[in-house]
């Protein structure tokens, strides 16, 4: 598979948390993903990627022979989860340019980004489908890593299929939608999210919500941002974070983590306010997002990075 220039693997991976929940599987010393995945014909392969000259070399194991089609589906789902196909040119654009701003002595509350332009940083690892994205995103809204993680691990375990190489798929709409809120309360331990994923799952499965042309849609964010908010337990953070995950950074995503983290980098005791941030990365215009999110990330990818 070929990748732009820089471009690091493991950078990409762990850009955030989603390669640590499952169905995602990550060897970091082998540097190699890999995951469950259902075809739309409805097959379930295992597929991974893993370093090689020149890109990324990439396989998908099946229970009986791989049609060509198949395996190309299979590859095209993980160049998609790389975000391999977004162009990040005018994002490192802007960002030298803004730089330039900070390294002349002006701007004085704009981020360090030299490390990110250096190695190619700022593609986000998303999942296959933009239902996932959003099962997931809920599973993140107040509360903790530990418990997202559990979740996440009880939703497939519960609602998953096997398969090739071991694991569960992500569950499908139609699995979740079969399910009632108490499910997600009693066997998930989803709390007050249990209605949000049942209502969810049913909408995308009676074809009352079609999540995947969030992709390409051609509103302008705010008004994306603004669709995604009518949906159940949605809020600011939630909207924007997916938002994120479809590849429009206009908005800072912010959490109560976010927040605490960019005071102790700029030396404050408290959270800045919401205005003040926007104020801070708006010179990065629809990227001002991506570059908050790689100041608070930036010790995640040191020498010794340092794990939330």
């Amino acid at each position: 598979m070929l990748v732009p220039a820089p471009f690091d693997l493991d950078l990409t991976v762990r850009s955030h948390g989603w390669y640590d929940l499952p169905p995602w599987q990550y060897d970091a010393e082998r540097r190699v993903l890999g995951r469950p995945l259902r075809l739309s014909g409805g097959r379930i392969v295992h597929a991974e990627v893993a370093e090689a000259p020149g890109g990324l070399a990439f396989r998908a194991l099946a229970r009986g022979r791989l049609g060509s089609a198949e395996a190309r589906e299979a590859r095209e789902a993980m160049r998609r989860c790389l975000a391999l196909d977004e162009d990040l040119d005018p994002f490192r654009r802007r960002a030298g340019e803004v730089e330039a701003l900070r390294a002349g002595g002006r701007g004085r509350d704009l981020p360090d980004l030299r490390w990110a332009l250096a190695r190619g940083a700022g593609r986000l690892l998303r999942s296959p489908t933009v239902f996932e994205d959003a099962v997931k995103t809920l599973c993140t809204t107040n509360c903790t890593w530990s418990l997202t993680r559990a979740m996440v691990a009880n939703l497939c375990e519960a609602l998953g299929e096997p398969a090739p190489a071991g694991g569960r798929t992500f569950p499908s709409p139609e699995a979740m939608a079969a399910r009632p809120a108490r499910f997600y309360r009693e066997r998930v331990r989803a709390g007050y999210r249990a209605p949000f994923l049942s209502a969810l799952a049913r909408l995308v499965a009676r074809g009352r919500l079609d999540l995947e042309a969030l992709r390409t849609s051609p509103l302008p964010s705010d008004d994306l941002a603004g669709r995604i908010r009518e949906l159940d337990g949605f809020g600011p953070y939630a909207s924007e974070h997916l938002l994120r995950l479809l590849g429009r950074h206009d908005h800072l995503a912010l959490d109560s983590w976010s927040r605490a983290r960019i005071a102790s980098l700029r030396g404050r005791r408290r959270p800045p306010s919401d205005r003040t941030l926007g104020r801070w990365y708006a010179p990065y215009g629809p990227w001002a997002g991506l570059a908050m999110w790689l100041e608070v990330t930036a010790d995640w990818h040191g020498p010794a990075p340092a794990w939330p």
